[in-house]
């Protein structure tokens, strides 16, 4: 019996210490529940945030590419050059035989005349042959005479040209299509159909490429003798480029009258009665300078200053950028002036024009494009942008050199990784952004 209750309080106090034990436990594990719960907490709640910034308010980037952007003024004016009409009665069918801006000498033959339509199909014919030939020969001069067994040209060097030109020519006629500069087309096209067949060539026979020309010069020759007497000439009275478009203004601009023109004068240009006489058949530019007279409001005239040099660039001719000074300013009391550009580039290109839009180029500025949004100032004041480095953000100085309505155009200097580079990424909106710091 006594061992009975001796083991029964054992029992007893076995349990009270277990109890207490427990209670002590869990005294100590309370506090780091509440912890380890509030940690738990914690980081699911910066997650959450995070996730909700980056749905609700994604940072946003964009590359530094390089640009080039233009500085420019835009304007309506009209061309004057130094101008000789040609004059001539005729009768029969009038047949240009000079392409517009050519270079002419004195007494060049620049027209036929045709007494029946037959003799200018005849002619016409004739040119077709004397193109073609002028084509094959060409052609022969792309390869050498050494052939292979089976006869054939076997240049390579000379073939991997022509076909570098063909690529070339089919980009060019691309960029004139995009620019819709379609007057200097034609050109472009031909140098291709030339080169095409060139090339188609230059893998011939030698000696067949010789034996066409020999027939076509042969069939040429037999539509030469057909003609007989059946056509009169047309010739230059004076050296320069030819023209075949006349528009009355011819007269009326030249270079005296732009030396006192006013701004009165220049307004009165759009009304002026332009007359053609029916014996005028063509032109001749006797100088290389040109003039490109327009009005402009005075924003745009305090740009320019007398022997500028400015790059002008028409609708007319798509991209083409042609160099020309400013040669003179004229004020007259008026709000707006008169400008003056003086230029002898591209004038066989320009040669039919005579009221044109126009673009002023004053200044081209080339660099790195940076929006406005993404400029930023560390703490010691300096200008710049926040790049995505790694998995850090940098910042990185800029130095603008031309600013528009959105964004900036900014020096580029490859030489250090420092400076903004092309391809970086630069942050356009981002919260507590800071030079080195972790990007979530």
């Amino acid at each position: 019996m006594p061992s009975t209750q001796a083991s029964r309080v054992r029992r007893y106090v076995r349990q009270y210490e277990d109890r207490q034990a427990r209670r002590g436990r869990s005294r100590f594990f309370t506090p780091v529940r509440i912890l380890f719960m509030l940690l738990i907490t914690a980081v699911l709640v910066f997650f959450g945030v995070q996730i909700y910034r980056a749905m609700v308010q994604p940072m946003q980037t964009v590359t530094a590419m390089s640009t080039t952007v233009n500085d420019e003024i835009s304007a309506v004016g009209y061309f004057v050059r130094a101008e000789t009409q040609i004059s001539q009665s005729y009768r029969g069918l009038l047949q240009y035989t000079a392409a517009e801006g050519q270079k002419v000498a004195r007494n060049d033959l620049f027209a036929n005349v045709f007494d029946d339509p037959s003799a200018a199909e005849t002619t016409a014919g004739i040119d077709a042959l004397t193109a073609r030939i002028e084509t094959l020969e060409t052609a022969l001069s792309y390869s050498t005479q050494e052939t292979s067994e089976d006869g054939r040209m076997v240049d390579g060097a000379s073939t991997e040209n022509l076909s570098s030109s063909i690529r070339s020519r089919i980009v060019e006629i691309n960029t004139i299509a995009d620019s819709r500069s379609y007057a200097q087309m034609a050109d472009t096209v031909t140098g291709l159909e030339r080169d095409i067949i060139n090339r188609d060539f230059a893998f011939g026979s030698y000696e067949e490429v010789e034996a066409t020309i020999s027939q076509l010069s042969g069939t040429r020759t037999r539509l030469q003798n057909s003609i007989g007497e059946r056509k009169s000439g047309m010739y230059t009275p004076r050296a320069g480029y030819f023209s075949a478009t006349v528009d009355g203004y011819e007269s009326l601009l030249t270079f005296q009258t732009l030396a006192s023109m006013t701004l009165e004068d220049y307004e009165k240009l759009d009304d002026y009665p332009t007359e053609i006489l029916p014996d005028v058949v063509g032109k001749v530019v006797t100088d290389f300078s040109w003039y490109f007279v327009t009005r402009l409001n005075r924003n745009d005239s305090d740009r320019l200053s007398v022997g500028q040099t400015v790059y002008l660039q028409f609708d007319a001719t798509g991209e083409l950028m042609v160099q020309a000074r400013v040669d003179d300013v004229r004020w007259l009391g008026s709000s707006d002036a008169l400008l003056v550009f003086a230029s002898d580039r591209e004038l066989a290109s320009l040669i039919s024009l005579r009221k044109q839009s126009a673009r002023i180029i004053v200044h081209t500025y080339e660099g790195l494009k940076v929006p406005k949004d993404a400029l930023r100032v560390d703490d010691e004041y300096n200008m710049g942008v926040y790049v995505i480095t790694g998995m850090y953000a940098e910042f990185k100085r800029i130095t603008p050199v031309y600013e528009t309505e959105d964004y900036y155009i900014v020096r580029s200097d490859p030489s250090r990784t420092s400076n903004l580079l092309v391809f970086d990424e630069i942050i356009i909106s981002g919260r507590n952004l800071e030079n080195k710091k972790v990007i979530a």
